[in-house]
């Protein structure tokens, strides 16, 4: 049986939510599990009442506690996390959420049956009184599709399906990630493309996992956060995007095959940085043509480029109010 390591990052977890989500960790029936945390408060009494909860409900298995001597956030601490563990697989595993007790088991059966370098599933919402809000994470987020199987580094440069503390990564595969690129992609969206450049992806289309959304976790169900107006989306949406491509294309030995994927997505993203910096009529009929690509991000694209900033404003406050 091969060994599968927990990797969870902490940031000074509700006491309610992490007792919760230790006692699912506790309960798997996956029987040989490591728990590799790491605190990231930076702060002496954080790490004593993390170690304490620890010690006390995980009993199953084996664990390592250490601490990050300041906070530096959830990207470089999983990174940390990847690179000091040991292990055949990594699951990756968020403060507040609550695991089922087979989801270990089912996503181990699963990389294995589809000889895939990660594997992920579905997952529930719950909120903040452990009652389920959603069956499936695809009623919450609309334009989420569970992609899965070969040739889909194309798909994850663009976007992801894949929620981090769903995710199970091969160790080898997950070690080849380095440097993760912390200032473009969070952790689970950097590891999925990584793995989808090697090999296959494989799913499980079941909730695995109920994944609480609350005031107090870091990402949710948010949708273009900070971003309120055209300038917001042109710097942290489409520059953003660039840049990302950019590092990429430089830092990484993708194949030529992906450089290719990389440098066609350039151009894509390239075009519709003109037309949001020059929203003419030239620049809206090149919107058109490359519209197939992605038919409902530029109807989008194209509809903010061109309303007045207030319209434009009001439909982002609609969107981070509804988020869906």
């Amino acid at each position: 049986m091969k060994q599968v390591t927990i990797l969870l990052a902490v940031y000074k977890p509700n006491t309610i939510f992490f007792e919760k989500l230790l006692k699912s960790l506790n309960e798997q029936s996956y029987t040989n599990i490591f728990l590799n945390v790491r605190d990231d408060s930076g702060e002496a009494y954080e790490f004593y009442r993390i170690s304490k909860f620890i010690k006390k409900i995980i009993t199953n298995f084996d664990y390592k506690i250490s601490k990050n001597n300041k906070n530096i956030g959830s990207n470089q601490t999983f990174e940390l996390l990847t690179l000091e563990a040991g292990g055949d697989y990594f699951a990756y595993c968020d403060q507040d959420d609550i695991w089922n007790s087979d989801k270990i088991q089912k996503l181990v059966n699963e990389i294995e049956a589809k000889s895939a370098e990660m594997c992920y599933s579905d997952l529930s919402i719950i909120d903040q009184d452990d009652i389920q809000t959603a069956e499936s994470f695809t009623k919450i987020k609309k334009r989420v599709v569970h992609k899965y199987g070969d040739n889909l580094f194309d798909y994850f440069l663009r976007r992801s399906s894949v929620t981090g503390c769903t995710m199970m990564v091969k160790a080898s595969v997950a070690k080849r990630a380095f440097p993760f690129p912390n200032d473009f992609m969070v952790h689970d969206q950097w590891l999925t493309l990584f793995s989808a450049s090697v090999g296959k992806i494989a799913y499980v289309p079941e909730p695995l996992i109920r994944y609480r959304i609350y005031e107090g976790n870091q990402i949710g169900a948010a949708i273009l956060p900070e971003i309120n107006s055209k300038d917001d989306y042109l710097q942290k949406r489409l520059l953003k995007e660039r840049n990302k491509l950019y590092f990429l294309g430089k830092y990484h030995s993708f194949n030529p095959k992906q450089l290719q994927i990389i440098d066609s997505n350039l151009l894509f993203v390239e075009k519709r940085i003109e037309f949001f910096k020059h929203s003419n009529l030239f620049n809206l009929v090149k919107m058109v043509k490359i519209s197939k690509k992605d038919k409902f991000l530029m109807l989008f694209e194209i509809f903010i480029g061109v309303m007045p900033q207030k319209i434009v404003a009001f439909l982002f406050k609609k969107i981070h109010k509804n988020k869906n």
